[in-house]
């Protein structure tokens, strides 16, 4: 008696299976490089706009309304978390051919917390916090 099994993969590989060519990763980085300065240039512009005595756009947002302000130095602060990290990682699979681990992950978190903390306050900073702890874990889910 003979017994035939077939194996069916459903679904897509884990990230870690495939390492990209190395000019998609140089390609990668200097966009990732170059969308993480412009939400840099984009947060400090808004944290020297939002100092006492300014007249800027930030002025005429918080008369609109003061969350509006928040909630895009929130989304500046997340969306330079993502790229900055996006940036690490292909940076160091580029020059080491290993992936980055949680360390250049969490390293990231603290210097973006921080950041944002110190330039927009502390609702800014935990807000920033939060979320970017919520693109860790779906990193994290990516590898699975």
């Amino acid at each position: 008696m003979t017994i035939i099994c077939h194996v069916v993969k459903v679904g897509v590989d884990t990230v870690s299976d495939e390492i990209p060519e190395r000019s998609e990763i140089i390609r990668s980085s200097i966009i990732t490089i170059l969308l993480a300065a412009i939400f840099l240039v984009i947060a400090m512009a808004f944290w020297i706009w939002s100092a006492p005595g300014v007249t800027s756009p930030i002025s005429a947002l918080n008369d609109i309304n003061p969350y509006i302000t928040i909630l895009l130095e929130i989304f500046i602060m997340l969306g330079f978390y993502v790229f900055a990290t996006v940036t690490i990682i292909n940076l160091r699979l580029y020059l080491t051919k290993v992936r980055a681990g949680w360390l250049e992950l969490i390293l990231m978190l603290i210097i973006v917390g921080a950041m944002s903390w110190l330039m927009f306050g502390s609702w800014v900073g935990g807000a920033s916090i939060a979320l970017s702890i919520g693109f860790i874990g779906y990193l994290y889910l990516l590898q699975d």
